[in-house]
């Protein structure tokens, strides 16, 4: 995967990386505002979710925000 492109994915759990599979993160798409909507989406339902683009997956790094 190119770092050059920054991609945005939803995450499951906070230790996803560039290798997770589909149970820990969702796949990856170039619009993060997409991204945030499907993850607000998922927080409706009171999951826990993150984003997290490909540069932070480098790190196992995510941002996560609480439902409310």
């Amino acid at each position: 995967m190119h770092q050059d492109v920054v991609l945005w994915r939803v995450v499951y759990t906070h230790r996803a990386n560039l290798t997770s599979g589909p149970f820990a993160a969702g796949p990856w798409h170039p619009d993060k505002g997409y991204i945030e909507h499907c993850a607000a989406q998922l927080r409706n339902y009171d999951l826990q979710v993150g984003v997290q683009s490909n540069q932070q997956a480098t790190k196992a790094v995510s941002t996560w925000i609480k439902a409310d």
